[in-house]
């Protein structure tokens, strides 16, 4: 919309079915499920990674993936934690995740890589000590507390929490109570919990429970569009990178610097 005076308060759904196999009936139309539109504006995060290249591999919004896509009933309860998390991985100099055995967790360059605290807040929940996975395949004993691996959870204030995944063993230098600044180095990029390979996995939500809640919308204050990796669906392009092959990157949108802005899945980013 042009202005936020047009948008409207309430959104409805509109399905029309026809049956095209019964002679002389109509299409029938039913118009329901409104909603409140929220007038809650997105929180402006810093970037919780630094540097160049670091690619959005399963994020929002144009693409159903196994984020937006998986409802989860907890508690009597359908929740809906991931709908606008992000899966970061980093491409190399080649456009490759990884050379050589791709079962060798170094051989992934950005594996260790600092993750910082995207905003000041209290740590309400740490999880540590659960080892590494080896890339290429999920675990099989994964539960709704091992999930997210080795993490950290942060109260942002104002009934939000900021979510950091995955994280090597050992790394986490924040416990819970304390209080982080923005920027803060919080622990290291890992490959614990239900993962196949290394990333972080990020997102806010309205509870301190990472899948017991709702995902909350979020920008970045500041991030470098560097392209976007093309060639297929979400799964093409995923598969392709974990054969080892290079992304087919697409340099020709809009570069340069975005502000307060949301990165799209496959987009590249370059984080100051």
């Amino acid at each position: 919309f042009e202005n936020e005076e047009e948008v409207p308060r309430f959104l409805g759904h509109r399905v029309t079915t026809s049956f095209p196999d019964i002679e002389g009936s109509n299409p029938v139309t039913a118009t329901g499920g409104y909603a409140e539109v929220s007038l809650d504006r997105a929180v402006v995060l810093s970037p919780p990674l630094r540097g160049d290249r670091w690619l959005n591999g399963d994020g929002c919004c144009g693409i159903i993936g196994p984020h937006r896509f998986v409802i989860n009933p907890i508690d009597g309860r359908l929740r809906l934690s991931e709908r606008f998390a992000i899966d970061f991985v980093r491409l190399d100099e080649n456009g490759r995740l990884f050379t050589g055995d791709p079962s060798v967790l170094t051989n992934w360059y950005f594996y260790g890589s600092d993750i910082y605290s995207a905003a000041e807040g209290k740590v309400v929940g740490v999880l540590d000590g659960l080892p590494d996975q080896p890339p290429g395949q999920l675990p099989t004993d994964a539960t709704i507390v091992t999930a997210g691996g080795n993490h950290v959870v942060v109260d942002i204030g104002g009934g939000k929490y900021a979510f950091y995944a995955h994280m090597i063993p050992g790394s986490i230098t924040v416990k819970e109570g304390d209080f982080v600044k923005r920027g803060q180095h919080i622990g290291n990029l890992g490959n614990s919990g239900n993962t196949d390979a290394p990333h972080l996995h990020f997102h806010v939500m309205d509870s301190p429970a990472p899948l017991n809640s709702n995902g909350l919308p979020y920008v970045f204050d500041s991030w470098a569009y560097q392209g976007k990796v093309v060639g297929g669906s979400l799964a093409e392009t995923n598969d392709n990178l974990m054969a080892g092959n290079p992304a087919e990157i697409d340099i020709t949108g809009n570069g340069g610097m975005r502000k307060d802005e949301l990165p799209f899945t496959n987009d590249i980013i370059g984080f100051e």
